[in-house]
């Protein structure tokens, strides 16, 4: 998966106030609060078939308004960083194994301290956006357009010198506010103590609940095994990384959430989860679906 720095600009316009007499006030307009769960995806204009999606639990600094209540208000400075920021290399044409490649397609270019993370800046309702993100060392620059909701954007990226992705240099990346995970799935999954998927798959449920950053999966087995799983840790965008423990030995999963065309009414409606034991990341474990009443 690529990495991508981002950066963001957004230009702001300004309101006139009419006064008393002929006199005016100009007064900025406020900033977009655009903090929360975010996903961009960034498709290269190679016909390879691979893009990346960026997940972020995207932060924005904020800044002491004096004048009034002395409220606290956007300050357009935006970041990701750590558990904040991750990537899944999303490959439509590929086998169902390999459609989905945890940490992004993007191989480490060369000594990386920093990190993946993203940091820019917006300002002003609508206009343009310059964001820079890293991806596993690979440095991306995007540029474009954010909307005046703040819930979306649209744009274009390139590739910094010292890529070390092969998968295309430049695309276009769309960005949407992404809801919290939530809801029962059901399918099946490679057992616990069998990553690389040799042996029977168990029957699993999955009850998903996000509270914050944070989510909770409480996994139900049967089959094989007879068990329950509860496991936690953070979310960013439509990625998720949960632990915890299976017959007394840690356990860990990587997850991926992603909405299907449903062909009978037309609508992305077809709910999954996709599931990698962390053991063996490069395995999907098993995907896992929210039923669709008749």
């Amino acid at each position: 998966m690529k990495r991508i720095i981002l950066s963001v600009l957004l230009a702001g316009t300004s309101a006139l106030v009419g006064c008393s007499g002929n006199s005016s006030t100009s007064d900025p307009q406020p900033l977009p609060n655009i903090a929360g769960q975010w996903e961009m995806i960034a498709s290269p204009n190679s016909a390879n078939g691979t893009s990346t999606g960026v997940e972020l639990s995207l932060k924005e600094g904020q800044m002491l308004i004096t004048s009034g209540s002395g409220s606290y208000e956007p300050n357009g400075q935006v970041s990701a960083s750590g558990t904040q920021i991750a990537f899944v290399g999303i490959n439509a044409t590929g086998p169902t194994t390999d459609n989905f490649v945890f940490g992004g397609n993007c191989p480490v270019a060369g000594p990386d301290t920093g990190g993946n993370r993203l940091v820019g800046s917006v300002s002003g309702v609508g206009g343009s956006f310059n964001f820079t993100y890293t991806e596993n060392g690979n440095d991306f620059t995007v540029t474009g357009n954010i909307a005046a909701d703040g819930k979306s954007m649209t744009g274009t990226y390139t590739s910094q010198a010292g890529s070390n992705c092969s998968d295309g240099d430049s695309g276009v990346i769309i960005g949407l506010v992404v809801p919290k995970l939530a809801g029962t799935y059901l399918g099946q999954l490679c057992q616990p103590a069998d990553p690389s998927c040799s042996a029977a798959k168990d029957n699993a449920t999955a009850t998903l609940k996000q509270k914050g950053n944070t989510l909770t999966v409480n996994l139900v087995l049967s089959g094989v095994d007879n068990a329950t799983l509860s496991l936690t840790g953070p979310v960013s965008g439509n990625f998720f990384s949960v632990q915890g423990t299976f017959q007394g030995q840690p356990i860990a999963y990587y997850g991926y959430y992603q909405a299907l065309l449903d062909s009978a009414d037309g609508l992305y409606d077809i709910q999954n989860i996709y599931l990698a034991n962390s053991a063996s990341p490069t395995q999907l474990s098993g995907t896992l679906t929210v039923p669709i009443l008749p």
